[in-house]
């Protein structure tokens, strides 16, 4: 399997910011959402994510460091969630407004691996790019778990509608 990883010079970029800061205040902003596409940006953010992951994966430790950073950020997900505002209108349809602590925390470890390289690495304590990976994984983990969440509250509405249109009939 071949992964292509992004070059620092191309993460370091102008191009790759103003990426990164679209896809914040794509993020942030309230909008009506269709439940088909709230696998979206979970998508986008996993493309970019993934090849940073990837190849800091080459030793059992780092493996399991990041997985452990993945089961917290679903963990993290499924708390923000809970405090999460998400209309249902009474057309079925939802409005909601994403989460700024998990897309502030995806932008700032980007940020960090990009330009803290030196600052870390002088600390010693832990490398870099595995800290950075795991916040990353972890970031990620949140989106998604919230999504499932808002996708399972989704259902819940759809079913109570159901249920009180039976009672009326």
């Amino acid at each position: 399997m071949t992964v292509i990883v992004p070059d620092s010079n191309f993460m370091a970029s102008p191009s790759f910011l103003i990426i990164i800061l679209l896809i914040i205040i794509l993020q942030l902003r309230e909008r009506k959402i269709k439940l088909r596409k709230l696998i979206i940006m979970p998508v986008i953010l996993s493309i970019i994510t993934i090849p940073m992951i990837y190849v800091e994966i080459y030793s059992i430790f780092n493996a399991v460091v990041i997985f452990f950073g993945l089961l917290i950020g679903v963990l993290m997900g499924f708390l923000i969630s809970r405090f999460m505002e998400v209309k249902m209108n009474e057309d079925g349809s939802m409005v909601m407004k994403g989460s700024l602590i998990a897309v502030l925390l995806w932008a700032a470890i980007i940020v960090v691996r990009i330009y803290g390289k030196s600052a870390v690495s002088s600390m010693r304590i832990i490398d870099l790019n595995l800290l950075t990976a795991m916040f990353l994984i972890m970031a990620v983990g949140a989106m998604i778990s919230r999504r499932i969440f808002i996708y399972w509250k989704y259902v819940n509405f759809k079913k109570n509608a159901a249920l009180k249109q039976d009672s009326i009939n």
